[in-house]
């Protein structure tokens, strides 16, 4: 696979500053005092196949003076620094912070994102993490001759009496470039991440930085921390500075909810007791969840620790509790900070051997309350689309980044990204409605009030008749809804309010089924907000 990016690879002097790629080892050395980013060809770092890169998208500067660096933006949609969006604006830098040029969640091989590094004035090259070292010699990527591709790119001089070292290799996490601290490896995949960086990067995805499979569960690695430990113990020179490890600590996210959730332990009549009692659980093993208790509704009371009424997994989104014990205090008292919701849901308690259902998003059990009867408030738990359980309208869903995964459609909140890409995935014609709601001083918010208005008055339909302002659903639902009617309402913009290279361009004979629209070439040739008038079955 070839790089879709270059730069100039003719500099002089000691670099000051470094950006690797994310999920890579590919590094960019900072050498000149200010360095433009962008899809022209004389830029310092160049994206000339990435069209969603501006001309000049941005310059990072570095002021000899006071040693601080910045970014300033020049591009058209922003930079991303850290998950906030930076546009027009200057933001000052920090070693380790995230660097997005562009940013695509649904379309994440469209996204460039790098790590940026500031190297201390009394610090050389050689004397910074060599990133080149650190991946193993078969995942390198090589060029078609078989040259390290990032060496030449970057020659850097040999090290004399430098050698890979296995060990910090093998203890190296691959988002920081350093030793692991606080390590947590995710399942199933098992790749290994510091809890700090990892936190970052669950903000704003569910998959695997490594390999792009779902995370389904969160553990911690007692047996790399302990390896780690002891590594340092041999190399004291490798340790993390105090500020760095206090840094690390704030920017800890995962909780221990989120490690290991709460099951009932109990000690058997050869130990000299019968007590049961409620303690974390530390196991590690790698026996199937059939055979493992799972973390009991918030709303429970205690569970007898009898292994005939210990809840278990049934492989389908129900959880069948076993008897209650009244002196026993409920689990997870603690509450959502998701959304403000009433109270009433959190006065009620699970009834003996009552069912309980998984949330979609968050994973976590909550009492199966759909077939009660409550003439105060409705008990929202599933989407009425895809049938699918969701706890956020029931009493707040407590994953990290959440922002509404269950709600009324019209009050649905879909986040200023729903535009992305939301005619079909046709970029340019997305950008077309974007540039028409910005001219009014309107947001995806004023286009979805104006849609369901419409819809309620029956000039516009959906393909679902289901779906209406009150209706109950989920986030991808709900997002799904809302681009078809982004869709019609960008039907019924008239020509006039449009540019003239806009109207100007004739029908595609696939209209709004063509697969080809994503391509920017074809879009830009041809109208796709049209149906399609040829080879119809």
């Amino acid at each position: 696979k070839k790089k879709h990016w270059k730069m100039d690879t003719y500099r002089r002097g000691q670099p000051w500053g470094k950006l690797v790629k994310v999920d890579s080892s590919e590094t960019v050395l900072l050498f000149n005092k200010e360095c433009t980013v962008g899809r022209k060809k004389g830029c310092y770092l160049s994206f000339p196949a990435n069209k969603l890169v501006s001309g000049e998208h941005c310059k990072i500067v570095q002021d000899e003076s006071s040693g601080l660096v910045w970014l300033e933006d020049m591009s058209t949609n922003g930079t991303m620094i850290n998950m906030s969006t930076v546009k027009k604006q200057t933001h000052m830098l920090q070693s380790g912070d995230v660097i997005h040029f562009v940013y695509r969640k649904s379309e994440p091989e469209q996204s460039e994102s790098f790590f940026f590094f500031f190297f201390s004035k009394d610090a050389s090259p050689a004397q910074e993490k060599d990133t080149d070292s650190m991946e193993p010699e078969n995942k390198r990527r090589k060029t078609d001759d078989g040259i390290n591709l990032l060496g030449s790119l970057l020659s850097k001089p040999p090290v004399e009496g430098a050698k890979t070292d296995k060990m910090e290799e093998s203890l190296t996490c691959v988002i920081c470039q350093d030793l692991l601290h606080d390590c947590v490896s995710l399942q199933p995949c098992m790749h290994v991440f510091c809890a700090a960086c990892y936190s970052g990067w669950m903000e704003r995805s569910s998959l695997c930085p490594t390999c792009r499979c779902p995370v389904e569960r969160i553990r911690k690695n007692h047996i790399l921390n302990n390896l780690v430990e002891a590594y340092l113990i041999q190399h004291p020179e490798k340790c993390r500075s105090e500020e760095d490890l206090k840094s690390m600590e704030s920017r800890n996210k995962i909780t221990q909810d989120m490690l290991q959730p709460k099951v009932e332990r109990s000690f058997s009549d050869e130990e000299g007791s019968s007590d049961y009692l409620f303690e974390l659980s530390d196991n590690d093993s790698d026996s199937s969840d059939i055979s493992q208790p799972l973390v009991v509704c918030r709303q429970c009371p205690g569970y007898r620790s009898d292994i005939s009424q210990v809840l278990f997994a049934t492989g389908s989104n129900y959880w069948l509790p076993g008897l209650p014990d009244g002196s026993a205090k409920p689990t997870g008292e603690q509450p959502s900070t998701s959304s403000d919701l009433p109270s009433a849901p959190q006065e009620y308690r699970c009834p003996p051997q009552g069912c309980h259902l998984i949330c979609t998003c968050c994973l976590q059990p909550m009492p199966d309350r759909r077939g009660e009867l409550n003439s105060q408030q409705v008990i929202a738990q599933q989407c009425m689309l895809c049938q699918r359980p969701f706890c956020h309208m029931y009493w707040g869903c407590q994953r990290i980044g959440c922002q509404g995964c269950l709600a009324r459609f019209s009050e649905l909140n879909l986040t200023d990204k729903c535009l992305d890409g939301v005619l079909n995935n046709n970029n340019y014609e997305s950008e077309i409605l974007q540039n028409y709601l910005s001219s009014r001083g309107k947001s995806w918010r004023d286009l979805h009030q104006e849609s369901l208005q419409s819809l309620q008055q029956g000039n516009y339909y959906l393909t679902d008749c289901r779906i209406s302002a009150n209706a109950i659903v989920c986030f991808c639902c709900g997002l799904r809804a809302f681009k078809e009617l982004a869709y019609k309402y960008r039907q019924n913009i008239t020509p006039s309010e449009l540019p003239a290279a806009v109207t100007s361009r004739p029908d595609c004979y696939w209209g709004r089924n063509c697969r080809t629209q994503v391509k920017a070439h074809h879009a830009t040739k041809f109208n796709h907000i049209c149906e399609q008038t040829r080879f119809k079955s």
